[in-house]
């Protein structure tokens, strides 16, 4: 089986009745849709062809729990390895896994342990029934609120978005953000 050794965290407990059948598109970036492991078995079948075969390059068994579908290139696709959904509000990645079908090919590329890419509105990529989607979706939408992501091309890195929560006087502790009245005014 695919993902015998997969742990998901995120996804312990499904919430009851949840339709398997409904649409799930992730969280879609530019020309890149991503998913968390926990929401593999609600993609498209021609997805999930395409990480059995990726899977098949993966001869370390690099560990991973979101993949990245190239949109313009159904050959290429990225196994990321981010830190745990359940206990970092804004996973950072940790590494990643580049995949080319056409070249059978398999690279790692590890990433900065100062300033990795952060990953935001996590709840895109799980399923819908996860148990803690709606805290994710919670913390999602009261960022939104408070006008986090108004710059977040911009924000794509952890000191970037470090300086952003700050300047916006945002604390953000258990998947809650909360206003600390010290709104900064640099930017």
């Amino acid at each position: 089986m695919l993902f015998k050794n997969s742990i998901y965290l995120c996804c312990d407990t499904m919430v009851n009745n949840y339709s398997l059948n409904s649409i799930f598109k992730g969280k879609v970036v530019g020309g890149a849709s991503y998913f968390h492991q926990s929401a593999i078995h609600k993609i498209d079948d021609i997805y999930k062809d395409l990480i059995t075969k990726a899977s098949a390059l993966n001869e370390n068994l690099c560990k991973w729990n979101v993949v990245k579908f190239d949109n313009q290139d159904n050959h290429r696709l990225s196994f990321l390895k981010y830190q745990s959904f359940d206990n970092y509000e804004f996973p950072c990645l940790e590494k990643s896994y580049q995949v080319n079908l056409n070249e059978l090919t398999f690279k790692s590329r590890n990433h900065s342990k100062i300033n990795p890419p952060v990953l935001h509105r996590k709840e895109l990529l799980i399923d819908p029934a996860c148990l803690n989607y709606q805290k994710f979706k919670s913390l999602t939408q009261t960022l939104e609120k408070f006008g986090a992501f108004k710059n977040i091309t911009k924000l794509g890195t952890k000191l970037r978005w470090d300086d952003e929560l700050n300047r916006l006087g945002i604390i953000v502790k258990d998947h809650k953000a909360v206003l600390n009245g010290n709104i900064s005014n640099v930017s």
